[in-house]
């Protein structure tokens, strides 16, 4: 905490302009302190544990010889596209995207911590941009990872992989599953850190979005536009059949679902800014 009080005394910011650079530093500062405790805390271990689950499923795919044809790398292609979408998007992702945005200010008020951000000259919006940034990196490099590895696993056991990812469609699969990986990270994440402001425990949150978005595909056409999952579908390079009762609806090109994305989260991140500017800290009632 003391490195954000000196780099908020250290820089003068004009007068009359917005102190940008005085902002960017305070950003930096809670970055590194945040990141610390994300990635070695103690909570860390349960987010290691998740994101490791589809790489131990695929893992073992290919130590128990799970693999029809070596030489048909479009089996890889359809078991990797519904390990993705059934397990790692909708489970892993999203779970670990309520264990660390849903706890971004819930846990320092569990700890009874917050009031030492509160007290040092940084602006409660800056912290809640921080802390958002944090959760960001944190989802994304882990998930990320995890979808790589997976991604990885799926094709090893097949022959002609490097003719698939180097002359066919399989770099292009890769990078589609990792932005789709980002998005929603970026995605549910403002959604938890939204909920978080209104939710003293994210379990409650976590099981109306995990049912709203469990049931997406019997939503009518205007309902699914209400949904994080309506738009990262819509990016998949692989897509999958959602059953004989889904409801058919337009999906949003890229050009809409990736743009709407980015303004659903940055419009939830700033209610949420807005939300911690009139938050009253009662550790007597936790």
């Amino acid at each position: 905490m003391s490195e954000i009080v000196t780099q908020s005394v250290s820089v003068r910011p004009s007068t009359g302009n917005l102190p940008w650079r005085l902002w960017a530093k305070q950003i930096l500062a809670v970055l590194r302190l945040e990141l610390r405790k994300s990635f070695l805390g103690r909570r860390a271990l349960a987010l290691y544990l998740l994101a490791l689950a589809p790489v131990f499923i695929l893992l073992l795919r290919v130590l128990l010889g799970g693999v029809n044809d070596a030489g048909d790398t479009a089996e890889a292609t359809t078991i990797f596209s519904a390990v993705y979408q059934g397990f790692l998007l909708r489970m892993v992702i999203f779970l670990g995207c309520v264990a660390i945005f849903g706890n971004l200010v819930r846990r320092e008020v569990l700890d009874r911590t917050l009031h030492y951000y509160f007290l040092t000259p940084l602006r409660r919006e800056v912290l809640v941009g921080a802390k958002y940034l944090t959760g960001l990196i944190v989802a994304t490099v882990l998930f990320g990872l995890s979808t790589l590895v997976s991604f990885i696993l799926a094709y090893l056991p097949h022959e002609g992989v490097q003719t698939f990812l180097f002359q066919g469609p399989g770099l292009g699969h890769l990078a589609s599953y990792l932005l789709i990986t980002a998005l929603a990270c970026l995605g549910y994440g403002a959604v938890f850190l939204f909920f978080g402001f209104f939710f003293k425990s994210p379990a409650i949150p976590a099981l109306m979005v995990f049912g709203w978005e469990g049931i997406h595909f019997l939503l009518p056409p205007m309902l699914k536009k209400v949904s994080v999952i309506h738009y990262l579908q819509s990016l998949l390079p692989v897509p999958m059949s959602e059953g004989p009762l889904a409801i058919l609806a337009d999906a949003p090109s890229p050009w809409i679902a990736i743009p709407g994305l980015i303004v659903l989260a940055a419009v939830l991140v700033t209610v949420s800014a807005m939300k911690i500017r009139r938050m009253e800290i009662s550790y007597e009632e936790e």
